[in-house]
């Protein structure tokens, strides 16, 4: 039985959406003779932040009825909330991601094999084709946006912004002015975002980088545009860590 708050879940999600990894990968079995004789899949769900973050794990963890476990690893810098139980993840599955949609493809994309492995109890295959076969091209369902509450996509937003958006600068004639600038690599998160918070500036496509993905980036500089998202950011429950030190540092500096 869960007992989850909607506001949290809906946060969750967009945090999900830009800092989570969804694992199911092949992992050879070796005989003693060094010939691969199958692949089991191996599966995962884990957050990796700056140490700092630590409490936003503690903070996710607390609210998924203590799921999962914590890993620091200080001389990298990272703590990692890790869900590795099969029993852990399935629940995951059935109560909160089967639910709650996330709203990025790649996101989904990477979900709906997890999902495919876990719920048809999928542990191992024969070869990598028999992989390939089973978790290629699984033909991902389009989420209606508009079926989606003010409620569930404010929360959804906050999230998202809580592990991608950057509060910054930049220098007009000579003098240091602030800057919001969001940046992934699904257009539509960005275009949701500006349609939501009623913005000014045109979603750009950035220059591909050599073995990287296509991204996408939204820059906020109006006085216009910079109270929107103050005052979005102010009225809806606020970011949280690291993320919220940062915000509210931008915003002094600047008197916003």
């Amino acid at each position: 039985m869960n007992n989850f708050n909607n506001n949290f879940i809906s946060w969750f999600l967009g945090f999900c959406d830009a800092e989570c990894s969804f694992i199911c990968n092949p992992v050879a079995r070796v005989n003693k003779q060094g010939t691969i004789t199958s692949y089991r899949v191996f599966y995962r769900i884990q957050i990796g932040l700056n140490i700092i973050d630590r409490p936003i794990l503690e903070f996710i963890q607390k609210n998924l009825n203590n799921l999962g476990k914590i890993y620091d690893y200080p001389h990298k810098n990272e703590s990692t909330l890790c869900f590795v139980a099969l029993e852990d993840i399935k629940y995951l599955i059935v109560n909160v991601f089967s639910n709650y949609p996330l709203l990025t493809s790649y996101q989904q994309n990477r979900l709906a094999k997890l999902k495919k492995g876990i719920l048809n109890n999928i542990s191992g295959v024969k070869t990598i084709e028999d992989f390939n076969a089973i978790f290629d091209n699984l033909g991902i369902q389009k989420v209606n946006i508009e079926s989606l509450s003010k409620s569930y996509l404010e929360h959804w937003l906050i999230g998202f912004l809580n592990g991608e958006v950057s509060f910054t600068t930049f220098k007009n004639r000579g003098i240091i002015k602030p800057k919001v600038s969001l940046e992934h690599t699904d257009k539509n998160a960005l275009i949701l975002f500006k349609n939501n918070l009623d913005l000014g500036p045109s979603v750009l496509e950035l220059k591909k980088r050599e073995n990287r993905k296509i991204t996408y980036r939204i820059d906020l500089t109006s006085a216009k545009d910079l109270n929107k998202i103050c005052i979005f950011i102010n009225t809806a429950d606020s970011l949280i860590g690291n993320k919220l030190n940062q915000y509210q540092n931008w915003k002094d500096n600047f008197n916003l």
